[in-house]
């Protein structure tokens, strides 16, 4: 069963275009996304009496709801409101995600008093109207969702629908977790795959058909680009084995939200450099003499000294301070869990 619900278009007072404007260039701002969330339900709160209003998203690779901002509601009913028991009675088989704009009780094509939300924990709030809203971004994708209730059976208005209607999918860009690394994604070149790296494990395609390899969450690709980046570096780039031979050119980026986007295209062997002379550059960039980089890689002095004559050559610099500034500048490195993988080979 599904809500056919016609999107109302009352006369948009100047208080509500106001608010529509206020929140429009809240998204906008650098705040935090929990920041801008709760301002943003300041602003709905000029058109609707809120008593209680909360703010999930879905978190990408595992699906569950995150809460960003809780005002009223009490513990019990986050969680529910959280949970897949109040998206399999409310959300989903009413198709409020695909539908996109806002439900009222009273706009539900079953009496609320059946609904397990409304008899156990909105009405002994004294909470009797309210709407439900899904947060789907502009470009087609379910992240989340707004609940507000208040006490008076009069709200929310059809032009206070109508609002929070038009701001939905803004606000779904505020809370999109992967708003950024999305917009990162979409500015490579078409020959650059792109995944996101959320934490825990969790690793997601953003562009392109990413080599299965990179999607392990067990893999140690992601712990590269954590320990690469580390606390303050907001860009990095490297090198890392394809699992079929040759090399990936990788660049990783941290985004305004914390979320590490990596970013990768297919290369031969760069600038002709072998593997072993890759390895010298990169002891080189960590500062080492001959004598170290022979007694890591287990050659000689001399055979050191011939691999970076090829080096400089290859890269056509005078300096071995040169050849590192190129190496960096072009992420021409290879990271310990690299080497580590390619002597597991």
């Amino acid at each position: 069963m599904r809500v056919l619900t016609t999107r109302l278009s009352p006369l948009i007072g100047e208080r509500a275009l106001a608010a529509i404007s206020r929140i429009s260039a809240t998204a906008s701002s650098a705040a935090s996304v929990s920041e801008r969330t709760e301002e943003i339900l300041d602003q709905l709160r000029t058109l609707i009496p809120i008593e209680g209003a909360m703010v999930s998203y879905v978190e990408p690779g595992t699906g569950r709801r995150r809460v960003i901002a809780n005002r009223g509601y009490s513990d019990p009913l986050v969680a529910y409101l959280n949970s897949g028991d109040f998206h399999a009675e409310l959300i989903e088989p009413f198709g409020i995600p695909r539908c996109g704009w806002p439900v009222r009780e009273r706009d539900l094509p079953v009496d609320p008093l059946s609904l397990r939300c409304v008899q156990e924990y909105f009405r002994p709030a004294g909470l009797v109207e309210g709407l439900l809203s899904a947060l789907t971004t502009p470009d087609g994708r379910y992240v989340g969702f707004m609940d507000i209730s208040d006490g008076d059976a009069r709200h929310p208005s059809d032009e206070a629908c109508a609002v929070v209607g038009y701001v939905a999918p803004t606000l779904a860009n505020v809370i999109d977790p992967l708003q950024s690394a999305r917009w990162l994604a979409s500015t490579l070149s078409d020959e650059s795959v792109a995944i996101g790296l959320l934490g825990d494990g969790i690793v997601v395609p953003l562009r392109g058909v990413p080599d299965p390899d990179m999607l392990d969450p067990e893999g140690t690709l992601d712990q590269a680009v954590v320990r690469l980046l580390g606390d303050g570096l907001q860009t990095t780039g490297f090198l890392w084995p394809k699992s079929t031979g040759g090399w990936y050119a990788c660049r990783a980026f941290r985004c305004r939200d914390q979320i590490l986007v990596l970013c990768a295209r297919e290369v031969g062997r760069p600038h002709g450099l072998t593997q072993r002379e890759l390895e010298v550059l990169t002891a080189l960039v960590d500062g080492c003499s001959n004598a170290e980089i022979a007694s890591k890689l287990w050659i000689t002095s001399r055979t050191v000294k011939a691999h970076v004559e090829h080096i400089l050559e290859k890269l056509d610099v005078p300096t071995r301070a040169a050849a590192v500034g190129r190496a960096i500048q072009q992420g021409l490195l290879l990271s310990t869990e690299a080497q580590v993988a390619l002597d597991g080979t």
